[in-house]
């Protein structure tokens, strides 16, 4: 090759190793951006996180106070101001106002199924078929005739004998419609230790009383409040980042060591 021809070929492979260090410095300021703002996204979301659990603790300080800065289990929402665009809301609902499908009667389960639009018939059919879920079977023919009939119906399970331990498994209790399921749910929770109080129930637990000729409970109190509660937290920031949290609570009477104890904190 001719020295021209020799430089041009160098020039070649220089202006090509000039390409290729371009393309790797991109690349690498690409991720660099991509690195920084997964980063800042976490940041911003465990900030969020933090702030409704803060909220749910300022939350249980006004349900524990007996003074004029108490708030009632009403489900009324309080909001609790913003900070760098970061809102933040929480609210309080009485859990007593509701039933737990552990600890209801058959007629008290019945009534809010047909409170919640099934028949007579199909209320007390599936009634039964959650008592039958929680309940350990009586003997060895009982259980058989169960899984028989869980069969019968295509499915390839039985009853365990256990309380629930989510109200997502009411799904599959033998016979249960989805669209009555999802109507009965919002009036259903698994920490309530009594039947619901009537003071505090919405119209569609106080027809289930009605209906089962049970008058409910108004007991065990605690200074103006419920024994059981839920505080929900909602924290809304910029960049669409947004936390929901849960907190079930339950409230001591006076003079228990301790003023509270939490049952559950779920959320995201």
């Amino acid at each position: 090759m001719t020295p021209a021809r020799d430089r041009g070929f160098a020039l070649l492979i220089v202006l090509w190793s000039l390409v290729l260090l371009g393309l790797l410095i991109t690349q690498i300021l690409g991720s660099g951006r991509t690195a920084l703002a997964l980063a800042g996204n976490l940041r911003a979301a465990a900030t969020a996180r933090a702030s409704a659990d803060g909220a749910i603790n300022e939350a249980l300080f006004h349900v524990l106070s007996t003074g004029a800065d108490h708030w009632p289990p009403d489900g009324r929402p309080h909001n609790l101001g913003s900070s760098g665009g970061m809102v933040i809301s929480v609210r309080v609902n009485s859990l007593a106002s509701q039933i737990n499908p552990n600890l209801a009667s058959t007629g008290l389960l019945a009534g809010l199924l047909q409170a919640c639009g099934a028949t007579p018939a199909q209320a007390k059919q599936l009634a039964n078929a959650i008592i039958q879920w929680r309940s350990p079977a009586a003997s060895k023919p009982q259980i058989t005739a169960q899984l028989a009939a869980y069969r019968n119906a295509g499915l390839p399970y039985a009853p365990p004998g256990r309380p629930f331990a989510d109200l997502s498994e009411l799904g599959d209790v033998l016979g249960m419609p989805p669209p009555l399921l999802a109507k009965a749910l919002p009036h259903m929770n698994l920490y309530q230790t009594d039947d619901p109080d009537p003071a505090l129930a919405g119209p569609v637990v106080r027809q289930a009383l009605k209906l089962s000729g049970q008058p409910g409970s108004s007991a065990d109190v605690y200074d103006g409040t419920v024994p059981v509660v839920s505080i929900e937290a909602d924290v809304t920031a910029p960049g669409r980042v947004a936390a929901h949290r849960i907190a079930i609570i339950s409230l001591a009477s006076p003079g228990a060591p301790a003023p509270f104890h939490i049952l559950s904190l779920t959320g995201s």
